[in-house]
């Protein structure tokens, strides 16, 4: 009788659990900000995305670690980014100009996405970012 009733009670724990981890899980992948089509493509820093339209994924995706510094955009992407996503706590300001030169043309808030720049007049510019 012991022996049914541990069992029975294992059982319970590892029901329990699963559910348990698979909603801590759910739970993470929402908390991001990022919507369905985003999670084509994971994202753990700033991206920059080549198409637009709700579209993450297919063509060029570059990744950059946000630290303060002003970093150019790599030959393929520069000049050519259409979209972008920002899981991190800082604001990334993009320049049309290589070293950040000039004047700020487009600002990603922390933790958000823009799934097409053309709408603020900034598709295909993005040069260097700080």
């Amino acid at each position: 009788m012991k022996r049914k009733t541990a069992l029975s009670v294992a059982a319970l724990l590892l029901s329990a659990t699963g559910l348990i981890g698979s909603a801590s899980a759910a739970q993470a992948g929402s908390s991001a900000g990022a919507t369905s089509a985003s999670a084509a493509v994971p994202c753990a820093g700033f991206c920059l995305f080549q198409h637009d339209e709700h579209n993450f994924y297919g063509g060029l995706v570059r990744m950059y670690y946000i630290n303060g510094t002003c970093q150019n955009i790599s030959d393929a992407m520069n000049n050519s980014a259409s979209s972008m996503v920002n899981t991190t706590d800082r604001t990334v300001r993009l320049y049309n100009l290589s070293a950040c030169a000039g004047s700020v043309g487009y600002i990603a808030q922390p933790d958000s996405e823009d799934e097409d720049f053309s709408n603020n007049g900034f598709d295909n510019k993005a040069s260097s970012l700080r």
